[in-house]
């Protein structure tokens, strides 16, 4: 099944939903996390450190602590900055001092556990999003926790995967918590996705079945923009690819298939038009810019 990527309101709606299941979502949030964090820990000394802020996210990394001591591990709890335990070289350190809802920059002592944090050597693990992050847009809110493992909760977030997220999350994991993501916003662009719309072709198949796209751009110094996008077309099962270049090439050496054309020639051959890569904005550019939009072309 393709990954969902839900926004926060759409994951606080599920949870809502799933209020009442047994045990309750922090139940299986922090057992899940405590799974991971055990699997994380290498060495003999077992010494993890759990940071917990005041929220839900603080709650789950309450229950992975009480989970790790059951099974012996030595946990420091962090609740305050004075709690720090100085003496402690952790094996691990769990991040949950702020989740999806966080709405205001990071500060003050909370900032002093984040750069706790990011100072260590050990595995650094995330409960549902590195705190600071917002889980919207992957912005930094004043600062943000530099993880080496994120497990988020449900279905993921575009802030894992935008902006600054890919930055801090580290290697993400996903625990469904055994809910249903029926409706999302996004999905992964992964094969699966897909399987519904690329049907496989037959063993008697030849290019020219499978359409014309002329590729129009590639101005003086941008001719590589032209390119990458037409090779891009013959990678995703496009037929015969025409470039219209603005800058006339020869050929293209990496992709000698590629029928490179000067700009004007290409219009009667193509079945689709893509315009724009390198294009620039010659007096040139606009009147090829016109002529496209005029074709009675996709």
């Amino acid at each position: 099944m393709p990954s969902p990527i839900c926004l926060t309101q759409e994951i606080r709606r599920i949870e809502k939903q799933a209020a009442q299941t047994t045990p309750p979502l922090m139940e299986r949030a922090g057992a899940a996390a405590a799974d991971l964090a055990a699997s994380l820990v290498s060495d003999e000394r077992k010494d993890v450190v759990v940071l917990a802020g005041p929220g839900n996210n603080g709650g789950d990394a309450r229950i992975a602590a009480t989970r790790l001591r059951e099974q012996f591990f030595r946990v420091s709890l962090v609740t305050r900055p004075e709690e720090l335990p100085a003496a402690v070289r952790p094996s691990l350190v769990i991040d949950g001092l702020f989740g999806i809802g966080l709405a205001r920059d990071i500060e003050g002592g909370y900032r002093r556990l984040v750069d706790y944090a990011n100072t260590q050597r050990c595995p650094v693990l995330a409960i549902d999003i590195p705190s600071g992050l917002d889980s919207d847009t992957g912005r930094v809110r004043g600062c943000a926790v530099r993880a080496t493992h994120t497990l988020t909760f449900i279905a993921l977030k575009p802030g894992l995967l935008t902006l600054d997220g890919p930055d801090h999350c580290g290697e993400i994991s996903v625990a469904d918590l055994g809910v249903q993501t029926s409706r999302a916003s996004a999905w992964v662009s992964e094969p699966d996705l897909f399987k519904a719309v690329l049907k496989p072709r037959p063993h008697n198949f030849h290019k020219g079945l499978a359409g014309s796209l002329a590729v129009f751009g590639g101005a003086a110094g941008m001719t590589g923009a032209a390119l990458l996008a037409a090779r891009a077309a013959l990678k995703l099962g496009a037929g015969r690819v025409y470039v219209g270049m603005l800058e006339r090439l020869a050929c293209d050496p990496c992709q000698p298939e590629l029928m490179l054309r000067a700009a004007g020639e290409v219009f009667d051959l193509a079945t689709v038009l893509a315009i724009g890569p390198g294009l620039g904005q010659s007096a040139q550019a606009v009147e090829l810019l016109r002529r496209a939009i005029a074709a009675p072309l996709p």
